[in-house]
Order: C-alpha cells, then sequence, then structure tokens
C-alpha cells in the first residue's frame, strides 16, 4: 500500500478527496453529520405553496348485506272447497289476475253441504282465537317496552298472532264461497294478485274436494330467500329494493313478503322473500347462493376526504398529505365508497388535521409547507 501511494501520490489523494465528499453530503442529507456548522451554511428550501381542506363528511346510503339462496317461487295454491263440476273458468294460464277477481264456478253436490256448515260453524272459533292472539302479542309488546320482558317472548306471540290470522283468513274463504252458493254453485275468486299457473282443469271437468286447479304466483320460476335478524326489520319493509351482483350484471327486485322461521316454538330469524324484475337468460338458478344489497332508504354520515386527495405507491397503498404544523405529512388510509367528490375514509380519520388537496407529485414527507385553506370544497 505504501508503495503505492508513492508510486500514484496524485490518484491517492484524489480518492481520499472524493471519499470524504460523498460522506460529508451523505452525512447532510440524512441529518447525521455531527456538527451543525454544514446545515447552518445551507441555503434553506422555501415552503411549498399548497391548498387544504378539514376533514369532511358524506351521507352514505345504508344498505344491509346478506347472503341468501335462490329457492323455487312460493305461488298460492286455489283448491275445491268441495267435490262437484267446474260449470265455469274464467282464466287462462299465464293471464294476470287481481285479487277478488272471479276465477272459476263450482256446481256443487250434495256432499258439500256438510263441508259448508262446518266451514261456518269453524269461523267464530278461528276469530276468537285470531283476538286472543292478538291481545297477547299487544299486551307483550307494552312489556317489552317497559323492559319487563325478553324480546323472543315477542317473536313468539308474532308468530302465534300469524298463525291464527292465517287460520282466521282460510275460515273466511272457505265461509265466502259456501255463502256464495247459488242453487248449488259456488264462484271462487282471487284471494291475491298474481298470474295464473298450474291450471290443471277445465270446463266441464268433475273435481274432488282439496283438488288443487291452479296456483297464483309471481309468474317467475325462482327468487331469492334472505335471512334477516329482529333489527333488520326496522329498516327493511314490503317494497324495499334489492339488488344482486351476478357474473357482471345487476339484478333488481324487491322484497315481496317476510316471514318468522320457527324453530322449538321460538322466531330464530325471519325469512325475506324478493322477487325479481328479471332473470336475463336464466342466470339465477335453484340452490345457487348469492350476495343481496338491499337498499334501506336510509343515510348516516361517514368521514371522508376529497378523492383527489388520494394517491397510491408502488405497494397499491391509499395515502394522503396531511398539513401538520406547517409541514406535510404522510398518512395510509383505508377508504370506502365514493360518492361524488369525496371517498369514505374506513381508518380511524385524522381529526383536526387539514388534508392537502393542491401539488401532491411536488411534495415529500417532511416538506415546509405555506397552507391555504381551499374554499371550493
Amino acid at each position: 500500500m505504501k508503495k503505492l501511494i508513492q508510486q500514484y501520490p496524485i490518484v491517492a489523494l484524489l480518492t481520499v478527496l472524493s471519499f470524504a465528499v460523498a460522506l460529508l453530503l451523505a452525512a447532510s442529507h440524512n441529518n447525521l453529520f455531527p456538527f451543525s456548522l454544514w446545515n447552518e451554511h445551507r441555503v434553506p428550501r422555501e415552503p411549498i405553496n399548497l391548498t387544504a381542506v378539514p376533514l369532511g363528511t358524506i351521507n352514505k346510503p345504508v344498505q344491509i348485506i346478506r347472503t341468501g339462496s335462490v329457492e323455487h317461487a312460493t305461488s298460492t295454491p286455489i283448491t275445491a272447497d268441495f267435490s262437484g263440476l267446474l260449470s265455469e273458468l274464467y282464466v287462462a294460464e299465464g293471464q294476470v289476475v287481481k285479487a277478488g277477481q272471479p276465477l272459476l264456478k263450482l256446481q256443487a253436490q250434495a256432499s258439500s253441504e256438510p263441508i259448508a256448515a262446518q266451514a261456518a260453524e269453524s269461523s267464530p272459533q278461528a276469530q276468537t282465537n285470531y283476538d286472543n292472539a292478538l291481545k297477547e302479542f299487544n299486551r307483550l309488546q307494552k312489556l317489552f317496552e317497559l323492559g319487563a320482558i325478553p324480546r323472543r317472548q315477542v317473536d313468539t306471540a308474532a308468530a302465534r298472532l300469524q298463525e291464527a290470522k292465517e287460520n282466521l283468513s282460510n275460515v273466511q274463504n272457505t265461509t265466502q264461497s259456501s255463502s256464495s252458493t247459488i242453487s248449488g254453485s259456488t264462484t271462487i275468486s282471487a284471494p291475491i294478485d298474481g298470474i295464473v299457473t298450474g291450471l290443471s282443469t277445465s270446463s266441464g271437468k268433475t273435481v274432488q274436494a282439496g283438488q288443487q286447479l291452479l296456483s297464483l304466483g309471481s309468474g317467475q320460476e325462482v327468487e331469492v330467500v334472505i335471512p334477516l335478524n329482529q333489527n333488520d326489520l326496522y329498516l327493511v319493509h314490503l317494497g324495499t329494493p334489492a339488488t344482486i351482483e351476478v357474473s357482471g350484471q345487476t339484478i333488481g327486485g324487491q322484497i315481496s313478503s317476510i316471514y318468522p322461521r320457527i324453530e322449538a316454538e321460538e322466531v330464530s330469524a325471519y325469512l325475506a322473500h324478493m322477487k325479481l324484475a328479471a332473470n336475463p337468460n336464466g342466470l339465477l338458478t335453484f340452490g345457487m347462493s348469492v350476495t343481496i344489497h338491499i337498499d334501506t332508504g336510509k343515510t348516516t354520515p361517514a368521514p371522508a376526504v376529497p378523492k383527489s386527495s388520494i394517491f397510491q405507491d408502488d405497494q397499491g397503498r391509499n395515502l394522503i398529505y396531511l398539513a401538520v404544523s406547517e409541514k406535510a405529512l404522510l398518512q395510509e388510509i383505508s377508504i370506502g365508497e365514493t360518492i361524488g367528490d369525496f371517498t369514505e375514509i374506513t381508518s380511524d380519520p385524522p381529526q383536526q388535521s387539514m388534508i392537502i388537496t393542491s401539488n401532491i407529485d411536488d411534495i415529500k414527507n417532511g416538506d415546509a409547507i405555506a397552507v391555504t385553506q381551499d374554499q371550493t370544497n
């Protein structure tokens, strides 16, 4: 080494000087230089002028997201209350009918009279059962509101009330059919709005008591069944819109009915039935599991920042710059829904901080800044 230095003194000197300069520059850039003399003679960088806004809010739509299943569409069967002759048929397969619209006329046989009498005798008892169930439900509901009983007792009473209501409706329909018998005939009318499906007989045919003559349904082969909990019922009602995303397509519909699911004589959950607006190309098939977005029509405030203030690094992280004590500080965030010009923040929001909205590409973490509040946001 000594011989090399003696042979090439100039090269050795230049090497030492280059190493020293590089060391000084690196130490200065990383604030590692042990003395402050170097920094005292550096020209400070001028603060960067930029705009910033406070943390904002958006009114985020409240959606209930549940996993449901595609099931065969439910329908209401229309059966013969007694044996007889189908003398008139007023509807055809696929016809749309309204509640109360006549469907067919049956010519009663003599054996139908005891059935009519039995239906008339059952009607007062069914009404009494319904009245008692309604009183019990109202009583328990008041106790629940006072905090005196658990929710499950109210749910059980609600299920019993629903059962009593259905029994009363069935008896009344039978009694009504019997009471409309004129000269041994009776007219059966549609109990609900629907589409005639499964028409299994024709005019002039003999039918038996209890025989299903046709069904009234939505006309769809499938519907979506969605499990709900008790709290969901405050937001989901008949007619509430819902959507399904399948294979890149959005299929809309609405809640057409809600029924309690009874297990061990208690309501374990509620099942909402979604009537589909369409099923393009039979995309939804029986047994499929789908994710349903139910639009409750309600909104809730959520913290948000201008979407123009968000950028991503090479790792795909969402970042913003905060203006804190006249410096730009980098902040990683998690984001949610974008509404208009603002994007929701789902991570802990930077409270009482200003969000930098301009010159984002010109600043680095820790840069000195001069902030002007953005009045446009």
